[in-house]
C-alpha cells in the first residue's frame, strides 16, 4: 500500500465551557508564542469539553473513509483537525500533500464576488496558483451547472447553488486528501450523483474523508469505516461492520470495545475478503490463457478468453462448486458467473488436484483493466476466496460506453 496521506497519532482537542475563553486562550498563547514562551495549562481550564480523545487514524491514498457517529460525536472537530483548520491541544497531526476541504459551503465564496470571481480565491485558499485555478475553470462551469448564475454575487445563491460551486472548486482542485463534511445532504439526488461519481474518480489518486448521516451512500462510496462516539473512535475496519456498530449505537446500545485499525493491504476493497482454509484446501493457482492454453495477461476485445483454476484439496469435499464475479476498474460489479447454474456440483477425495475451466467464447468487456474474484465452494461453504490475475482488454470499438459491448443486430428499414 502506498505511504499515509494523513496520519493522526493520539490527537485530542478540548473547547472552553465558558463564551469568551476560547478567545482569551488564544490571545494568551499568541502572546506567549511572540516572547517565545513555552505554553502551559492552566487551572481554568479544568472546565473545558472534550470534542475528540486519543485519535489515531492512518489513511492512505486511494482509500474512501467513511467517518459516521451520533451528534456530538466529533466528526467536525476531526476533519477541521485534518485539514488544519485547529491545531490539536494533545498528539500530533501529519498531512502529505494538498488538502481539499468541503465542510463550509461559504468557505471561501466572499458574498459579494461573483460565482466566478470566488473560483480563484477559493482556489487560492487550497493553494492552487491563479494559472492552475484558469486551467481549471472550463471543468468547473462545466461541472457545477450554474450557467448564467456565475456572474451572480455568490451571496444570493441557494445552499444547493453553493454546494455545487464549493464541491467543484475542491473536487478539481487535484487534492491528496478530499475531506467532506455533510454537505451533500443538501445537493439534488442528480447532483449527489455525479458528486460520487467524481469522489470516486479522485479517490483512484487521492484519498477521501467522508462525514455522513447518508449510511447507503456511505455504504456505496466506502470501504472503510470509523465510528466515533464521545470524540473517541469506537471502531475502525470494513464497511459493513462499522455500520452496524452504528447502528447499534444509535439505538442505544453500550459502547463497543475500541478496534484496532486494519492492517495494509494492497487488495483493493472490492476484491476483499481474502481467504483461505489450509486445512481442507492448497493455494489456488488462477490464471487467464488463450484458446492454445497459453497464459496471457491481456486480451483483444471480443477474442475468446479462458480462466483456469487448480487446486490440491487437503481434505475431501463433497460438493465443489466454483463462482467467479467480474468487477469493472472502478469496481462495480459487472456480473458473477457460477458453475452450479450449468452443472451440479461434484464431490472429490483428499489428495485430489482440481482443475476448473471456465470458457468465455466472446466476451462482450469493453476496453481498460478489468478485476474479478475465484470463490471456491464446498456445498454452502467457502474452501478458499482469491482475486483473480490482473487482466487488460485492449483493441475494441472506437466508440464505447459503459463496461461492456453485447453482440448485436441491427436494422434500419427506411422504406415507404
Amino acid at each position: 500500500m502506498s505511504a499515509p496521506v494523513l496520519t493522526l497519532a493520539g490527537v485530542g482537542k478540548r473547547f472552553p465551557a465558558t463564551p469568551g475563553a476560547e478567545r482569551r486562550a488564544w490571545t494568551r498563547q499568541l502572546g506567549r508564542a511572540l516572547v517565545g514562551r513555552a505554553s502551559r495549562p492552566r487551572a481554568a481550564e479544568d472546565g473545558r469539553v472534550t470534542a475528540v480523545e486519543d485519535v489515531h487514524l492512518t489513511v492512505h491514498r486511494g482509500e474512501a473513509v467513511g467517518v459516521v457517529g451520533l451528534n456530538g460525536a466529533g466528526k467536525t472537530t476531526l476533519l477541521r483537525l485534518a485539514a488544519g483548520h485547529l491545531a490539536p491541544d494533545t498528539g500530533t497531526v501529519s498531512c502529505v500533500g494538498r488538502v481539499g476541504t468541503l465542510m463550509d459551503l461559504t468557505a471561501g465564496l466572499a458574498p459579494a464576488l461573483t460565482g466566478r470571481e470566488a473560483i480563484p480565491l477559493a482556489g487560492a485558499l487550497m493553494g492552487r496558483s491563479r494559472a492552475e485555478m484558469a486551467a481549471a475553470m472550463p471543468f468547473i462551469e462545466d461541472f457545477c451547472g450554474l450557467g448564467a448564475a456565475l456572474d451572480r454575487p455568490v451571496g444570493g445563491y441557494s445552499s444547493g447553488m453553493a454546494l455545487r460551486l464549493g464541491f467543484a472548486i475542491a473536487a478539481h482542485g487535484d487534492p491528496d486528501l478530499l475531506l467532506i463534511d455533510e454537505v451533500l445532504s443538501v445537493g439534488d439526488f442528480p447532483f449527489r450523483q455525479r458528486c460520487l461519481t467524481r469522489m470516486m474518480e479522485v479517490r483512484e489518486r487521492a484519498a477521501v474523508i467522508l462525514v455522513s448521516h447518508n449510511l447507503p451512500e456511505v455504504a456505496r462510496f466506502c470501504a472503510r469505516v470509523v465510528v466515533l462516539a464521545a470524540g473517541r473512535v469506537v471502531f475502525d475496519g470494513p464497511t459493513e461492520d462499522g455500520l452496524a456498530a452504528y447502528r447499534r449505537l444509535a439505538e442505544g446500545a453500550a459502547l463497543p470495545t475500541p478496534t484496532a485499525p486494519p492492517e495494509p493491504d494492497a487488495t483493493p476493497a472490492f476484491l476483499r475478503p481474502v481467504f483461505r482454509d489450509p486445512a481442507r484446501v492448497g493455494p489456488l493457482d488462477l490464471s487467464w490463457r488463450d484458446p492454445a492454453g497459453q497464459a496471457v495477461a491481456s486480451r483483444p476485445f471480443g477474442a475468446p478468453l479462458i480462466l483456469r483454476l487448480r487446486a490440491t484439496l487437503a481434505a475431501p469435499a463433497r460438493a465443489l462448486s466454483v463462482g467467479v464475479p467480474l468487477y469493472a476498474p472502478d469496481g462495480t460489479r459487472v456480473t458473477g458467473l457460477a458453475s452450479d447454474l450449468t452443472m451440479p456440483p461434484r464431490p472429490a477425495r483428499a489428495g485430489t488436484t482440481v482443475t476448473v475451466t471456465l470458457t468465455l467464447p466472446a466476451p462482450c468487456l469493453n476496453p481498460g483493466p478489468w478485476h474479478g474474484v475465484a470463490v471456491l465452494h464446498d456445498g454452502p461453504g467457502t474452501l478458499a476466496r482469491q482475486p483473480l490475475p490482473p487482466l487488460t482488454i485492449t483493441g475494441g470499438p472506437s466508440r464505447h460506453w459503459g463496461v461492456v459491448t453485447p453482440d448485436a443486430a441491427w436494422r434500419v428499414d427506411a422504406s415507404k
